[in-house]
């Protein structure tokens, strides 16, 4: 009996040493966009999908709505369209990623030539906050998605 107790505890203690924490690798969020220059104003939101494919490299894909403003007093509307962006992005190895990321994607004008789609590039340099386990992401840069506008401010979920 003493020995079949011996080779349980053992079996139980190796199982639950070859657990390991699996990393998640879904990331939704949503990207906020606004700038003002004299004369030129830009706003954006967008909603993102992307999918980490290691630790420092992910894709992306998302749908992107901006309005620029220009004028001589910037209340003038210059540019309005949908821009679908595909970006595969690099980063850094830990929670506090710098990320840099290229690509590009169409665009569906809504002002000036409605109904054209043109190809936009898209471009990130930024910082993000992200744990490897399932939770909130946090993203701080500068994304030009296949839009009109820059995006500054992300917020999302990693699962």
């Amino acid at each position: 009996m003493r020995k079949f107790l011996v080779i349980f505890i053992f079996i139980a203690f190796a199982g639950s040493q070859a657990q390991t924490i699996e990393k998640a690798k879904n990331i939704i969020y949503l990207d906020f966009g606004i700038v003002m220059f004299p004369g030129v104003a830009t706003v954006g939101i967008g909603i993102n999908y992307e999918r980490m494919l290691n630790d420092n490299i992910s894709l992306r894909t998302g749908i992107n709505i901006g309005i620029l403003g220009a004028g001589s007093s910037g209340d003038g509307f210059a540019n309005a369209g949908i821009g679908m962006p595909f970006t595969v992005n690099f980063m850094t190895n830990n929670k506090n990623k710098f990320e840099v990321g290229l690509g590009g994607g169409p665009r569906l004008d809504l002002y000036g030539n409605p109904g054209k789609i043109r190809l936009f590039p898209a471009a990130r340099l930024g910082y993000r906050y992200q744990p490897d386990e399932k939770s909130m992401i946090y993203r701080f840069g500068l994304d030009l998605p296949a839009n009109t506008y820059l995006s500054t401010v992300g917020i999302g979920y990693h699962f």
